[in-house]
């Protein structure tokens, strides 16, 4: 599920992309506006995906922190287990991994998508010209 969003969020990126560089002359006012707002709505609505997969990971990165400075040796044998639990949990990188680790959702994959993207405009502007 999460590869068909990636490829149509790189398509309708690129298309848009394309129609509002490639082939601005030919389009109206209204009609460029519509596109101009529907690629910043696609690419606001993907980068703010990806940005909450970061801002996960970061959290953990808090909650380990916490863990670690909170003295929690001075603590019940009960509460150290299950700190020990939450530690194990935390420690590991919390961005979301799709089809075995190949597709990982971070700031720098919504980069990546949105390059591939000015490079197909680009490609698509050599042969046009």
């Amino acid at each position: 599920m999460i590869v068909v969003y990636m490829f149509a969020n790189s398509v309708f990126i690129s298309l848009c992309l394309y129609q509002l560089v490639a082939s601005s002359v030919q389009l109206s006012l209204l009609r460029y506006m519509k596109f101009f707002a529907f690629s910043f709505g696609i690419m606001l609505e993907f980068f703010l995906f990806c940005n909450s997969c970061e801002l996960a990971d970061e959290c953990s990165g808090m909650v380990l922190n916490a863990i670690k400075y909170s003295s929690w040796e001075n603590c019940t044998n009960e509460s150290r287990r299950k700190l020990c639990t939450m530690l194990r949990r935390v420690q590991k990188s919390n961005h979301p991994r799709f089809h075995q680790g190949a597709i990982v959702l971070s700031r720098f994959t919504f980069f990546k998508v949105v390059k591939v993207a000015y490079s197909f405009v680009s490609f698509i502007q050599t042969f046009k010209n």
